[in-house]
């Protein structure tokens, strides 16, 4: 193969490779695998990006594994990025058609290339650079709880590589000075052990300043770069009847809804937008002009906007926030406030809000030079809002209601009518047939759609002319939106202002965070009607759905990970000044409060205290001269235990040295330590390794060491042949040692 071609080489690694550039290129491998994984755990990349990736790192695995090396020739490398570069404007402008997915494209790519091209220590350099870079697309493109396991990881190899990479540079040194290599197996355990123990404290510090500091909202700069659907599965603007198949139902997490105030209703809806135009199969809204508002960092009383109109005004109602909550929005890229009805306030760290008169609350940012922006135009998506809402019964204000005296506006929008088939209108007028007011007319029409027809996911098997007709009078079974869209029609139908509203509705309640979970399947449209004694209230005419699937182990387990989601969102993602000051509060009213227990414990314990001592002083006023010397001498013996077993060993000594015969080898042991003592006073010490004879002989003095050699041969003998004479003379023999001078 010439060299203009693809050089794939494959050879033996450098012989005399030491420990430190083993452990190097293992630990940049799985900087780059756990940079690729925390990529991977967005759920964001493509099956081509997949496919191409995987492969790659698990052959580079292999020839670490197998000593071998692999180059692309520096000429491939270079056509090939050339070509890339090429391949990047098509694909940001016509295949991913995104900036941060092109871009993580490029970076694989390049991942790729590098990892079969290294041949100098900057490109080792640059692989670690590109897997910091996948870790950075990570954070754009996720805020769940894998990215802190995949960045912990991330942190702790990360220190392991750069401080083998310091080794390895240092290691290639001695190793051309011909220093033999270390110990694999103990080099790699211990470098091992000292990277974990610094990536464990820098993350400890990390979280120390992460919570002190304190931070601006979360939605930076480039959190608006990464990728977000524009709908959530389910939830959609628009409403088309007449489809084709089935429904599909998804699990994913939506948003989260703590209460703060007050109780939900038995079944609460978040609505979400209002639909009032429909041509007979489709349903959308008529655009307006919306009016922007600033939230000054205090509520917005939406009651107060001109164009606000849930409510009808005058109204002789009282408004009451009966219920106040806390909504904590998943990363789904929508813009679009969920509230509960009827929506008072609203409050959250943003800048604008963009308010319709049919309630719908969008957060967006106007263009400059301007006073109002489009439906979702410039528009950012929602992290987390508190909200209050008037959800009380509205039955007792409108239980009679037979006005029709409907603003022109409302009119005009909410009582037109498409080319319905005559029947819709009859059965309306046959339904309320017995009702005396335009409530129980919407309530008849209500009840009578949730007990004559059905609930069922799968739509019609082919495309309808009348799809509303058809659901009536003879499938008799739907979904939500054929409902809501069978009760708007025939309210119309009877002067009865109405609209089709789309939100969610329910919600999973998870006592582990004391929250409800709302899913993309949870999406419903119900219906709102006009009353000008009260304003807009709220209906749903879709009979309940099969019972909840009982709880498992299984879903217990799915309540424990989405609690620990949501506190990673709560306390992580979303975590600003706000939060640091909660947190401030809490831990100074924990402390308040554990300082406050501790000192009312000491308390009581110092005056049992006291108590007991007071009542031991009377009983002992109260004894006699002999059972107070009795106490006494209880007392002595009790405070001389602890000093038993050492005055007990001491008597045993002095009786084996009084009565050398006794026991001989104890009176040695313990004259031999008197004579080594005086030696060391006098500067001669014995080394642990020395025997008993060359410590004698060590001595210097002549004299000195005849008496001490002398001493030893009479040790030696009581010692280990239990001579009683030799035991009696040892005394004698360390009087005469102790008294030359």
């Amino acid at each position: 193969m010439s060299s203009r071609s693809l050089n794939l080489t494959a050879a033996k690694a450098v012989p005399g490779a030491g420990s430190a550039e083993r452990f190097f290129q293992w630990s940049l491998y799985v900087l780059v695998v756990v940079g690729f994984t925390a990529l991977m755990g967005t759920n964001k990349l493509d099956v081509p990006s997949l496919a191409l990736v995987l492969p790659a790192l698990l052959l580079r695995g292999y020839f670490l594994l197998m000593h071998k090396s692999v180059a692309i020739s520096e000429r491939w490398t270079t056509a090939l990025t050339v070509l890339y570069f090429a391949f990047y404007t098509a694909d940001y402008f016509y295949f991913s058609q995104s900036f941060i997915n092109a871009t993580v494209h490029m970076v694989l790519f390049s991942m790729i290339i590098k990892i079969f091209s290294v041949r100098r220590d900057r490109d080792l350099m640059y692989l670690a650079v590109l897997s910091f870079l996948m870790l950075l697309a990570a954070a754009v493109l996720t805020v769940d709880t894998l990215f802190l396991l995949t960045f912990s990881l991330f942190i702790l190899v990360a220190i392991a590589t750069f401080i083998s990479m310091e080794m390895r540079r240092s290691e290639q040194e001695t190793l051309a000075a011909g220093v033999p290599p270390r110990d694999d197996v103990k080099f790699h355990s211990s470098l091992a052990g000292i990277s974990a123990i610094l990536g464990l404290l820098t993350l400890a510090g990390a979280a120390l300043i992460f919570f002190i500091l304190p931070r601006v909202s979360s939605s930076g700069y480039l959190r608006n770069l990464g990728v977000q659907s524009s709908l959530v599965s389910g939830f959609s603007p628009e409403v088309n009847l007449g489809g084709i198949g089935q429904i599909q139902q998804s699990s994913n997490v939506v948003m989260h809804i703590q209460v703060q105030f007050g109780k939900l209703p038995k079944d609460p809806k978040w609505r979400g937008i209002t639909l009032s135009n429909f041509d007979g199969r489709h349903w959308w809204s008529s655009p307006e002009a919306p009016t922007i508002h600033p939230l000054n960092n205090s509520p917005l009383d939406l009651t107060r906007i001109s164009n606000f109109s849930f409510y009808s005004a005058p109204r002789s109602t009282p408004q009451l926030p009966s219920l106040s909550y806390r909504v904590v929005m998943e990363p789904v890229g929508l813009n679009l406030f969920f509230l509960a009805p009827v929506p008072l306030k609203i409050n959250g760290d943003y800048r604008w809000l963009e308010i319709k008169s049919d309630g719908s609350v969008y957060n967006t940012h106007p263009a400059e030079g301007s006073s109002a922006a489009g439906e979702g135009e410039g528009g950012q998506a929602i992290g987390a809002y508190s909200a209050e809402a008037d959800a009380r019964d509205p039955e007792p204000y409108v239980l009679g209601s037979t006005s029709t005296d409907y603003p022109a506006h409302i009119a005009t929008l909410y009582l037109q009518l498409p080319h319905l088939d005559p029947r819709v209108a009859g059965l309306a007028r046959q339904v309320t047939a017995s009702a005396t007011s335009n409530y129980r007319r919407a309530k008849a029409i209500e009840q009578y759609l949730r007990n004559n027809f059905g609930y069922t996911l799968e739509l019609p098997g082919m495309r309808e002319p009348d799809p509303l007709a058809r659901f009536l009078f003879e499938r008799k079974k739907g979904h939500c939106e054929y409902f809501a869209s069978s009760m708007t029609m025939m309210l119309r139908t009877l002067g009865i202002p109405a609209r089709v509203v789309n939100g969610f509705r329910g919600g999973e309640y998870n006592d582990l965070t004391s929250s409800y979970i709302v899913r993309e399947k949870d999406a419903h449209s119900w219906v709102e009607a006009y009353f000008p004694e009260y304003g807009w209230v709220t209906f749903d005419p879709t009979p309940a759905g099969s019972a909840d699937d009982p709880q498992t182990g299984w879903s217990r387990m799915a309540l424990y990970m989405d609690a620990a989601r949501q506190l990673w969102r709560e306390w992580i993602v979303n975590y600003d000044f706000t939060h640091q000051m909660r947190l401030r509060s809490d831990l100074s009213t924990k402390t308040g409060n554990v300082q406050s227990s501790f000192r009312s414990w000491f308390e009581i314990q110092y005056f049992r205290v006291v108590n007991m001592i007071s009542a031991l002083q009377r009983r002992l006023q109260a004894l006699t001269p002999r059972e107070m010397a009795l106490c006494c001498i209880a007392l002595g013996l009790l405070l001389a235990l602890p000093f038993a077993p050492k005055a007990w060993r001491t008597i045993q000594r002095t009786r084996a040295l009084r009565h050398p015969q006794r026991a001989p080898r104890t009176s040695a042991s313990f004259w031999y330590q008197r004579m080594l003592r005086l030696m060391a006073r006098r500067g001669v010490r014995k080394e642990p390794s020395q025997t008993a004879e060359e410590f004698a002989s060590a001595v210097p003095d002549p004299a000195m060491r005849r008496d001490v050699e002398l001493f030893t041969e009479h040790y030696e003998r009581a010692r280990f042949n239990e001579s009683v004479a030799d035991a009696q003379r040892l005394p004698e023999l360390y009087e005469e040692l102790a008294g030359r001078s």
